[in-house]
């Protein structure tokens, strides 16, 4: 997922329908704020020494209480306006940060948007931990890990 395929599927749906994130089946408070867009240069090391550079994207989410969830114009809008600002955020691999009552800040993968009732529901999804040169290795790579 990327901000810019967020968007395009995001305009698919009737823009006045309510856009509603979900945690662990719960959704996030209807009064929910956009904090952050981010764009992100990384470099790392992994288990088997191996040192890789990649770019990332973050949406971060500000649980808040509210009567109805921002609107799919609305959350589209600021992807627009912020895309204009900082292209390089476009087409950059997407995660989202979000806490349940803002503790616990976790870095989340997001669903693709689908209708739901009257609402558009997006999923924020847990992650897990990847061994990199074991999932090298699954692809026909030599095993070099931990050493």
């Amino acid at each position: 997922m990327t901000f810019a395929t967020l968007l395009t599927q995001l305009n698919a749906f009737d823009p006045e329908l309510p856009l509603v994130f979900t945690l662990e089946g719960t959704d996030i408070g209807a009064g929910y704020h956009v904090t952050e867009l981010r764009h992100l240069s990384a470099t790392g090391i992994d288990c088997g020494g191996t040192i890789e550079t990649w770019e990332e994207a973050k949406l971060q989410l500000f649980d808040l209480p509210g009567k109805t969830h921002m609107s799919v114009a609305k959350f589209s809008a600021i992807l627009k306006q912020s895309l204009n600002k900082l292209p390089s955020l476009a087409d950059t691999s997407l995660s989202a940060e979000f806490a349940l009552g803002n503790i616990g800040l976790r870095t989340l993968s997001l669903s693709q948007p689908r209708l739901d009732d009257s609402r558009v529901l997006v999923e924020l999804q847990n992650l897990t931990a990847l061994c990199k040169p074991l999932q090298r290795q699954q692809t026909k790579e030599p095993l070099v890990c931990c050493g």
